[in-house]
């Protein structure tokens, strides 16, 4: 039978040929590749005990940590099936892919018992869920007899690699991401996707075993993760900072001798805000190559990014959890394309077409579409949104975009009404659905206006209730119970009526535009 290509294998593979090299850091602990492959064999063991079998899938609603990277290994070792969940989630976000997944075993961090013990009184009667706090915590009230305390499950588990057997077709990880109605959907991400993935993105920017990889976001954000992952695969060493600060971000680089990282947008214009002198004294020598994604960069972030730092290459990549790396464009091209993505990576291909499914002519805006071996497989049990995101062998993510005649890719717009702000996703219809139980709201739509930090901001436009008064305050806060601080409103407007087309629908774009007059970028 032959070889299967399978994340597990290649993770093992390392840590077989550098032991006693470092792996990974994370606020102050490090470990070898030996320890952390060690620590993903005893996680795996542990789920195995605790019934969960082959396709089965768990959350880990952590943190940054060196236990999130070890839990990264588990699955991947152990056939079972990662779903990534945002830290900041409140019940409401969770509940949803608790539910849809059929998750059975959740790690969590103490601080996150309440919304975790919330979400899970939510689900379905008869649900089992196995609820694994990872901290050691005081017990005082009793609620907490309710959770497993991973250390003392690790206390039981052997070290040596799972008895199980993994193929190359079998899912590695669930990744939740937007859909056109507002509804997470659950990418399926397997062992080829990303096996492949993590060879093309090392032959796109040149790093391998002797390489040390900056990690600066959240390990729920796949390409966060995954480029981790990437670099553990060829040996080498990640470091993980837990949470974004320009200035300790360029102090652990230099600490640790970083040679490439990855930022979004808003973390760049936070670093070229910083005093030259300062961020010039803490970058690393050995730093090479940053690689912006997520979002557009800014022409003015990118402009002053590439003045002060002429020595440091600058990658732009248009990927998505479905997809990866789908394009890029390199530092010599920098200069030479503006607003543009770039070209498709090796085996990857990328075509623009009408709405009729022909080809648009170069140079004019039609729906992008791609395919290549990294792929999804599809939504989680979600056929009918397979099917609209599929036509043949060929994907769409919903994106407009435009192609010119030497093959370089420009996104234009977003046809979905996703919010991107700070490289997250936020999508409307969940903060609307929020919104519209409050008892003063009549209807309400959200939408996204620009923010000189993170891009965009999310902005609701409400009705109130004919007799009934609420304050932009009260519906903040109604919002902040319910959902992840990054989903609440930053602003609310009040409105008789909401703008609609002939149909009833609501017209966000004539909400949008006056926002957005006298910006030339709108992504």
């Amino acid at each position: 039978m032959p070889v299967q290509l399978t994340v597990g294998r290649s993770l093992r593979l390392s840590a077989e040929r550098n032991p006693g090299q470092l792996a990974v850091t994370c606020d102050g602990q490090s470990l070898t590749h030996s320890e952390l492959s060690a620590m993903g064999n005893r996680i795996a063991h542990v789920l195995l005990a605790l019934g969960l079998r082959k396709g089965d899938r768990f959350g880990v609603m952590l943190p940054n940590s060196v236990l999130y990277v070890a839990i990264c290994y588990a699955a991947a070792k152990s056939g079972l099936v990662m779903v990534l969940l945002n830290s900041r989630f409140g019940p409401r976000d969770l509940l949803y892919p608790l539910h849809d997944a059929g998750i059975r075993a959740i790690f969590f961090a103490d601080e996150m018992f309440e919304r975790v013990d919330a979400a899970r009184a939510g689900l379905p009667a008869g649900t089992q869920l196995h609820c694994i706090n990872v901290d050691a915590y005081p017990d005082v009230d009793g609620s907490r007899s309710r959770c497993l305390a991973l250390a003392e499950l690790l206390d039981a588990a052997p070290a040596h690699e799972p008895d199980c057997r993994v193929d190359e077709m079998d899912m590695f990880y669930l990744g939740y991401t937007s859909g056109t109605t507002g509804k997470p959907k659950g990418a399926l991400i397997t062992h080829r996707n990303r096996s492949l993935a993590y060879h093309y993105w090392a032959q796109e920017y040149g790093f391998g075993r002797g390489d040390v990889y900056f990690q600066s976001g959240p390990s729920h954000h796949s390409v966060q993760f995954g480029f981790t992952l990437a670099q553990l695969t060829l040996g080498g060493s990640s470091v993980i900072l837990q949470k974004f600060d320009a200035a300790a971000a360029l102090q652990m680089m230099k600490e640790h001798r970083v040679t490439w990282t990855l930022m979004v947008p808003y973390m760049y214009n936070a670093v070229v805000a910083l005093p030259e002198q300062q961020a010039q004294a803490l970058l690393p020598a050995q730093l090479r190559t940053f690689i912006s994604a997520a979002s557009a960069l800014p022409t003015a972030v990118k402009n002053a990014l590439l003045a002060r730092y002429p020595g440091v290459g600058l990658h732009e990549f248009y990927g998505a959890t479905e997809a990866g790396v789908v394009t890029s464009l390199r530092p010599e091209e920098q200069r030479l394309k503006t607003r543009c993505v770039g070209r498709p990576l090796p085996d990857m291909e990328v075509r623009v077409q009408s709405e009729d499914g022909s080809p648009t002519p170069i140079g004019e805006v039609g729906s992008l579409f791609m395919r290549g071996p990294t792929l999804f497989d599809g939504y989680f049990q979600a056929p009918e949104k397979t099917a609209e995101a599929f036509c043949g062998d060929w994907c769409t993510l919903g994106d407009l975009g435009r192609m010119d005649d030497e093959g370089y890719v420009y996104i234009v717009d977003r046809a979905k009404d996703v919010i991107k702000s700070g490289g997250v996703n936020i999508f409307p219809a969940e903060i609307e659905e929020v919104l519209a139980l409050h008892p003063a709201v009549l209807e309400v739509a959200v939408i996204g206006v620009p923010d000189a930090r993170w891009g965009e901001a999310v902005h609701a436009v409400v009705v109130p209730r004919l007799g009934k008064d609420a304050t932009a305050a009260e519906l903040m806060a109604f919002c902040r119970a319910e959902l992840a601080d990054y989903k609440v409103p930053k602003s609310i407007e009040f409105r008789d009526e909401l703008p609609r087309s002939p149909a009833g629908k609501v017209l966000k774009r004539e909400l949008r535009e006056p926002w957005w007059q006298g910006f030339a970028e709108r992504v």
